[in-house]
């Protein structure tokens, strides 16, 4: 009987973790997609001066969520993100906003999809 309830406290435990880091990466990850959305806008506006700000407090949060997400995460995923990130400051830098803009759409998809495949359903299972 002592191994039963041990079992089922380990499993519960495990289940409260997941369930708990599952929540942290999607409020991590609708920070960074309101703030990709405010650079969307100020690069449709061409506000160079909030264009640099906003992309180290973007910069910051991911070097935060990445900390995090490194032990949880597929390195695929957070990759493809810093790829992307690199890509879109260099079009930045280089004044084309257009491109700039796929590249923040692209980030956006990265960032989206991210907690989506961490979510338990059938759907990840098979």
């Amino acid at each position: 009987m002592k191994v039963f309830t041990g079992v089922i406290i380990f499993f519960l435990f495990f289940l409260a973790f997941g369930w708990y880091t599952e929540i942290i990466i999607a409020k991590q990850a609708e920070v960074i997609l309101t703030e990709l959305e405010r650079l969307a806008t100020y690069v449709k506006n061409a506000d160079q001066e909030t264009i640099a700000t906003q992309l180290q407090v973007i910069n910051q949060l991911w070097v935060k969520a990445r900390n995090f997400w490194v032990l949880l995460i597929d390195h695929h995923d957070m990759d493809d993100f810093e790829v992307a990130l690199a890509r879109t400051k260099a079009f930045l830098d280089n004044n084309a906003p257009v491109l700039a803009l796929s590249g923040i759409a692209e980030l956006k998809q990265i960032i989206y999809r991210i907690p989506d495949q961490l979510r338990l359903n059938l759907e990840n299972l098979f």
